[in-house]
């Protein structure tokens, strides 16, 4: 199953990256506040970040990852659980692990995947980056 997961690989092409999150662990998204609206690269990151499933830290990057071992009922229940733990309403869990999905769907493995408010897009690499991405699944 392909997931978004995070990862540090290709932080630093855009100035206000960041990578907190532990490399590989399952990411969502965090819902964004009305400041990020005004200032998309301001103070505020919630619309730029995923949140780490386990560790709850950020990253601006995410790499889609094949995890043949995990099913879609483990996933949403990771989220589930997740967002339970961060304080936030797990039942909307169902409606984000099928957005993700999706996304996630189109995109081949090994993408760098990167958050703008509430759009998701391939992070634009180079061939020399492509070739360099690690584990690739």
């Amino acid at each position: 199953m392909k997931l978004l997961t995070a990862t540090a690989y290709a932080q630093g092409l855009r100035v206000d990256d960041f990578h907190w999150a532990v490399e590989g662990e399952l990411v969502t998204l965090r819902v964004f506040c009305d400041m990020h609206l005004d200032r998309p690269h301001g103070r505020c990151e919630c619309g730029r970040v995923f949140v780490g499933l386990g560790s709850f830290y950020g990253t601006t990057t995410a790499m889609v990852r094949d995890l043949p071992g995990i099913t879609e009922t483990d996933y949403l229940e990771a989220l589930r659980n997740s967002l339970d733990a961060q304080g936030w309403d797990a039942r909307d869990a169902d409606a984000e692990a099928s957005r993700l999905l999706a996304e996630v769907d189109r995109w081949p493995v090994g993408a760098i995947v990167e958050r703008f408010v509430d759009g998701l897009s391939v992070r634009a690499l180079s061939d020399a980056d492509i070739g360099r991405v690690p584990d690739r699944r």
